[in-house]
């Protein structure tokens, strides 16, 4: 998915998000600061952000936990903020679920590739077992991308 995309879908999530707090009595309608709050933030990540940590000899970090960083910059800046009441935590724990969906479903279809590939047979595991596996598995990719991520970052700085 390509970080225009995740934008995208991001910020769509973040006007679902504003809407059904609109629309739930039950919970306390956050102001419309906060929502252009976080859109502000992620608003902000582009290719500078990549290429500073570079020339300060940071290691490259994904576009997935840039917008993490940024959801939870927002929620602290709100918290922080007298002018702007404090939003229900809900808001940001939901549009940072929807960031997090994309490795969850990565690691998901990864684990039944696996299964399929070599022809396992699961049925004894239970739902909690390979969800942990699940878990290891997306832990273990994501190392693996940070790795690569590095060593292409390493070559480009060499060019």
């Amino acid at each position: 998915m390509a970080k225009a995309n995740i934008l995208e879908v991001i910020l769509k999530t973040i006007n679902d998000v504003k809407q059904k707090n609109a629309n739930n009595p039950k919970q306390k309608t956050a102001h419309p600061n906060v929502f252009d709050l976080i859109k502000d933030k992620i608003g902000g990540l582009d290719k500078k952000i990549q290429d500073n940590r570079a020339k300060k000899g940071k290691s490259p970090i994904s576009i997935l936990d840039l917008i993490k960083n940024q959801i939870e910059a927002a929620r602290q800046h709100n918290q922080k903020d007298p002018a702007t009441p404090t939003a229900d935590s809900n808001i940001f724990d939901s549009i940072l679920k929807k960031v997090e969906e994309k490795p969850k479903r990565t690691a998901s279809a990864g684990i039944r590739r696996i299964i399929e590939e070599y022809n396992l047979d699961v049925r004894q595991l239970n739902r909690s077992t390979l969800q942990q596996i699940q878990q290891q598995y997306d832990q273990d990719l994501r190392a693996l991308g940070q790795k690569y991520a590095q060593g292409i970052q390493d070559l480009v700085n060499r060019s």
